[in-house]
């Protein structure tokens, strides 16, 4: 697949005109967004839904849309997030992606954020989402303000709408994250 980053199979099960469970699909997710600067590292939504409760039924592929980083207003995603560990070699000094963290910033598509970041760590960000993050192959670094968490395969985070940033340093990873649309509140 594009750039290094697994495919991801889906198999999507639903009901035939009589009522019978069948598969609908079963191949690679199709809406996969290649980091456009790092090989290996991307993302590959799986499915969306608009609205809660989700319409469930038809034919339709819901994991076959544009990316976008932040999921429906009123729904949610499911996403899965390939990234590559830090090579031995790694020279900061090289690495023309480093910013410096400034201000809190919106971005286009909704999310805040806050900089701070290199080949190998996001940027800090925050989202209106409530996600549900599951460790499934790897080592992955969960930054906050507080300090740094390490992550081991089956680990789950729960982010309310929280600064956080992700690093890969000794492992490359897969998490899989469902995204649904969350509100700030006060």
């Amino acid at each position: 697949m594009s750039n290094g980053i697994k495919p991801i199979r889906r198999v999507v099960t639903g009901n035939d005109a009589q009522g019978r469970s069948r598969v609908l699909i079963d191949s690679a997710a199709p809406s996969v967004m290649a980091n456009t600067f790092k090989k290996g590292t991307g993302m590959t939504d799986i499915w969306l839904f608009d609205s809660c409760p989700a319409l469930i039924s038809g034919e339709r592929d819901d994991g076959n849309v544009p990316f976008v980083f932040e999921p429906p207003t009123r729904g949610g995603r499911l996403r899965i997030v390939q990234s590559e560990q830090k090579p031995a070699i790694y020279d900061a000094s090289k690495d023309t992606y480093i910013t410096a963290e400034h201000p809190p910033r919106k971005t286009e598509g909704g999310t805040w954020e806050r900089g701070r970041q290199n080949l190998f760590t996001t940027r800090i960000h925050k989202s209106e989402t409530l996600d549900y993050g599951i460790l499934v192959s790897g080592e992955r670094v969960l930054i906050t303000d507080a300090g740094e968490h390490v992550l081991k395969p089956g680990d789950v985070v729960v982010q309310l709408g929280s600064w956080h940033a992700w690093a890969d340093i000794n492992h490359g990873s897969q998490m899989a994250f469902v995204m649904m649309a969350a509100e700030f509140g006060n």
